[in-house]
């Protein structure tokens, strides 16, 4: 074959490269500008949250102060001496105002703490995880009737931030003495071990009424409440166990296996060694701002 018939063949084949070339080039400017699009709407969303969170945290200032009075008039209704018998009902409707009025503070100081678990700064430091459930059991044995029994292992020092971790040993550990059936003494127990990737496992054991089988995720996601009629509360506890955890580069969840009560489990980095410099913490992606 000669140069001269060789020459539309190479021209050809030229113009086809040409034409996948061209080809790449839209696709990348196409999937440039869907990026753009994408980290557009995100930024969107992110405000969008951001301006929520802002909102729930101001509304739920503003709602303290009313509700403030509200409880401190039942209050005194609750006492007041009229000098003749009360009305027939009266301390019950009297007990039913201050009974829902410290129900909406429970959910304004909830709501408060949502907000604050995500966006307050840190305080990181060494934790003595003995010692605080130590002194949220002396808390809750001075208080709760029947008495728990919580019972604890020696428990390692772990790294976080010791207002965040406390307000999550209160939630799990309240949460264990709550659901049980009624009249009946709460037994739990707190045990930790370590794992090969370095963090620490830290299980809350009770003998209470359980998880429903297929609720051991729900039971993490906002407002979800297993037992609205038996059981007070807003739904908003084990999320912001959820939160905590998670800012602290740590995972929870339920242990669908174990029967005969409830076990909750989280993980977080153990207290750092004397000498041995500590690795920032890095949380899990906030499920919050996880692209679609």
């Amino acid at each position: 074959m000669n140069p001269q018939q060789e020459r539309p063949t190479v021209s050809d084949s030229a113009a086809t490269v040409n034409i996948e070339i061209a080809g790449l080039r839209a696709e990348l400017e196409q999937e440039r500008r869907h990026n753009a699009q994408l980290r557009a709407t995100m930024d969107g969303l992110h405000r969008s949250v951001d301006e929520l969170r802002t909102f729930a945290r101001d509304v739920s200032h503003d709602l303290k102060a009313p509700l403030a009075g509200i409880l401190g008039y039942a209050q005194l209704l609750e006492h007041l001496d009229f000098g003749w018998p009360r009305p027939a009902g009266y301390d019950e409707f009297v007990g039913e105002i201050n009974r829902s009025a410290d129900r909406m503070r429970r959910l304004i100081d909830d709501v408060l703490a949502y907000s604050a678990t995500s966006d307050s700064p840190l305080r990181l430091g060494p934790i003595d995880l003995s010692a605080l459930v130590d002194d949220l059991t002396a808390d809750a044995v001075g208080l709760i009737r029947p008495r728990p029994l919580i019972t604890h292992d020696g428990l390692p020092a772990v790294h976080g931030d010791h207002g965040m971790i406390r307000r999550l040993l209160e939630n799990l550990l309240g949460n264990a003495i709550k659901y049980v059936p009624m009249g009946e003494a709460a037994r739990v127990h707190v045990s930790a071990r370590a794992l090969d990737d370095d963090m620490v496992r830290i299980e809350i054991t009770d003998h209470g009424i359980g998880i429903q089988d297929g609720q051991h995720e729900a039971i993490f996601e906002e407002l979800h409440r297993a037992h609205p009629e038996a059981y007070p509360g807003n739904g908003l506890g084990l999320p912001i166990c959820r939160r905590i955890v998670q800012r602290m580069g740590g995972a929870i969840g339920a242990d669908p296996q174990f029967r005969g009560g409830a076990r909750i489990w989280f993980t977080l980095p153990p207290a750092r060694r004397a000498g041995t410099p500590y690795a920032p913490v890095v949380p899990e992606v906030d499920l919050d701002h996880t692209p679609a």
